[in-house]
């Protein structure tokens, strides 16, 4: 091929590439493309003898190189523990895995036998999750409802900020994922996505409490009717 006419069609690929890049909206497409876009026009500049273009672009390609490798590891599948995928797809599986391992890394694993885990009244500083045992839940001594795996606590303390309206007492061992509330609410702040996330699964939670006790209290009725 003429030399020119080699020098025209490298520059032009080159400029369509980088086109077409900024038309692509996923980040990995946009990187991948412009990767191959600047090594063309490296060529390009290399064929014609302009040294600043050519540095320039092997800077580029340098850069979206490092960045195309950083979103690869992001994307690359998360594989949980046995315990923890249960746990993910059982509770949060709303949240993509990632999100979820963020969330996990975030609280503190907790053990109580036979122990009182919230006191009714008391403000609560954490977020508690069981995943293996039963608490019971107590008010003024009346037996309220047994949770188990699966099921959160003081949840309702962490959506409207008031105390504990009820005491919770681990029925034996009982093991638990807590989560300071203050670092949950900060993430209005770092990672608000992942908050509303958060907040939705917890609104599930109470809506299947509410809807556990309707039933009982309907079938307690029926049984005395």
């Amino acid at each position: 091929m003429d030399p020119a006419l080699l020098n025209k069609v490298l520059v032009n690929s080159g400029y369509f590439l980088q086109l077409l890049a900024l038309l692509t909206k996923d980040i990995l497409w946009l990187r991948a493309i412009l990767i191959v876009a600047q090594s063309v026009v490296c060529v390009y500049a290399y064929r014609i003898g302009v040294m600043p273009i050519f540095f320039w672009n092997i800077a580029f390609v340098t850069i979206n190189c490092f960045r195309l490798a950083g979103i690869l590891n992001e994307r690359r599948p998360i594989k949980l523990p046995p315990d923890e995928e249960d746990t993910y797809r059982r509770t949060f599986s709303a949240m993509t895995r990632r999100e979820f391992l963020y969330l996990w890394e975030m609280g503190h694993a907790q053990e109580h036998d036979n122990a009182q885990l919230i006191r009714e009244g008391e403000k609560q500083k954490d977020l508690v999750l069981l995943l293996d045992g039963h608490v019971a839940v107590q008010r003024e001594g009346k037996h309220l409802a047994r949770l188990g795996r699966g099921t959160f606590v003081a949840e309702m303390s962490f959506v409207s900020g008031e105390p504990a309206s009820a005491d919770v007492i681990a029925d034996g061992m009982v093991r638990a994922r807590a989560w300071s509330q203050e670092k949950l609410l900060a993430l209005e702040q770092l990672n608000p996505s992942l908050l509303i996330k958060l907040q939705n699964i917890l609104a599930r939670d109470l809506s299947s409490k509410v809807k556990a006790a309707n039933q009982a209290k309907q079938t307690g009725q029926s049984s005395l009717e």
